[in-house]
C-alpha cells in the first residue's frame, strides 16, 4: 500500500498537477488524489491502533502518541538537549512552532490518521530514493567511496563493534557526502508555497519585467533547478563532496539549497531522514564494496513518465563483500 501510495506516475500525476494548480474545482469534481481504496485501508489502520491503544493504555513513543497527547492539551514543546549538529543538510526548527497557541484547537481521530499517514508517506519513498541516488554515487566515484569507508573503519565503535549515534552524527566526511548527494539528487525536487500578502520582485537585469504575486499566488520553486545551476555550484553535474568541507560551505547561498524546505513549512523528519541515510550507508560500507555493473547507466536518465527523477529501471549498483570489512 506504501508503495501504491508513493507513486505519482500515470493519471495520478495530472490529479496531482490539478489539485496545485486549481484545487477547489478538483474538490469541487471530488476527484482526489489517492483512491478511495488506498485512503481507506489506511484511515482504517491508524484509526483501529488509536482505538487499542486507549483501550488497553498501551503507550509507545511515537507519532500517533504525540498527537493524541496533542488531542488532551499536555503537549508542549521541549527544548531538545541535544546540541549535537546533525548535518549541514539539516533543517533548523522555526520559532512559531515553539510558541504556545491560546485557541483550543480540536483535534479529531480523522485529523490524526491524516497527519500519522502523510508523515509515513512522506518519508516512504523519498528516503529509499536518496539513499539509492547515494549508492549510486559512491559506485561511480570509488575515490569518494575509498575515502568515506576510511573514515568509517577509524571511527570508534563500542564493546559490541556498533558505531555510536554521537560519532556518526560527528563524522565529517559522511555529512559532506549525504549533503551532496542531496544537492545533486533532491528527494523532492519541487517545493510549493502560498504568498501570504501581495508582493512585487524587483528586476535585477535590464532585460527582465518586475513579477507581481498577487495574494494567495501559489509558487512552485524549482528545487533541483536551484541545486543544479552553475551560477551557485559551479560543474554542478559533478559529485564533489568537498563543497561541503568546513572551508567550502560557507560560500554557499541561502535558500539555494533546498533537498528538505525551508522556513515553517519545512520538512519535520529531516534529522530523522539524514540518521537513515548516514546509518544505512555506514553499515553497508562496512561489510561491503558498491560497485557498478553491465545494468548501471551512467550517466542517469531520469523518468519522462513519472513525477519524480528516479530512472524508469530503477538504480542498479551491486555489492562486493570486503575481505577488510571494519
Amino acid at each position: 500500500m506504501g508503495k501504491d501510495a508513493a507513486s505519482f506516475s500515470g493519471y495520478r500525476a495530472f490529479k496531482f498537477i490539478g489539485f496545485a494548480i486549481c484545487p477547489q474545482l478538483m474538490k469541487l469534481l471530488d476527484i482526489g488524489i489517492f483512491s478511495k481504496k488506498l485512503q481507506n485501508f489506511f484511515r482504517n489502520t491508524i484509526k483501529e491502533t488509536i482505538k487499542i491503544r486507549e483501550e488497553k493504555q498501551i503507550v509507545r513513543p511515537d507519532m500517533i502518541h504525540l498527537l493524541l497527547e496533542a488531542r488532551k492539551g499536555r503537549l508542549k514543546y521541549e527544548d531538545s538537549m541535544d546540541n549535537m549538529d546533525a548535518g549541514f543538510a539539516v533543517v533548523e526548527e522555526s520559532e512559531l512552532g515553539k510558541t504556545q497557541k491560546k485557541q483550543k484547537v480540536v483535534i479529531t481521530d480523522e485529523d490524526i490518521a491524516a497527519l500519522a499517514a502523510g508523515f509515513f508517506l512522506a518519508g516512504f519513498d523519498t528516503v529509499s530514493s536518496a539513499i539509492s541516488f547515494l549508492a549510486y554515487e559512491l559506485a561511480i566515484n570509488p575515490d569518494v567511496q575509498n575515502k568515506l569507508f576510511d573514515e568509517i573503519s577509524k571511527a570508534p565503535k563500542d564493546s559490541n563493534g556498533k558505531i555510536k549515534y554521537e560519532t556518526l552524527l560527528g563524522m565529517k566526511y559522511l555529512d559532506m557526502v549525504v549533503s551532496e548527494s542531496l544537492r545533486k539528487w533532491p528527494p523532492a525536487f519541487i517545493t510549493d508555497r502560498i504568498s501570504v500578502k501581495s508582493f512585487t520582485i524587483e528586476p535585477e537585469s535590464d532585460n527582465e519585467n518586475p513579477l507581481y504575486l498577487e495574494k494567495g499566488s501559489q509558487l512552485w520553486i524549482p528545487v533541483l533547478a536551484l541545486q543544479r545551476d552553475p551560477k551557485y555550484y559551479p560543474n554542478p553535474d559533478k559529485f564533489d563532496p568537498e563543497r561541503f568541507s568546513d572551508e567550502n560551505k560557507s560560500n554557499i547561498k541561502p535558500f539555494t539549497y533546498l533537498p528538505f524546505g525551508a522556513g515553517p513549512r519545512n520538512c519535520i523528519g529531516s534529522r530523522f531522514a539524514l540518521l537513515e541515510n548516514k546509518l544505512l550507508i555506514t553499515e553497508i560500507l562496512r561489510k561491503f564494496e558498491i560497485i557498478s555493473t553491465e545494468k548501471t547507466l551512467i550517466p542517469l536518465e531520469s523518468s519522462k513518465t513519472i513525477f519524480n527523477i528516479l530512472p524508469d529501471n530503477g538504480v542498479w549498483v551491486a555489492l562486493k563483500r570486503r575481505s577488510d570489512y571494519c
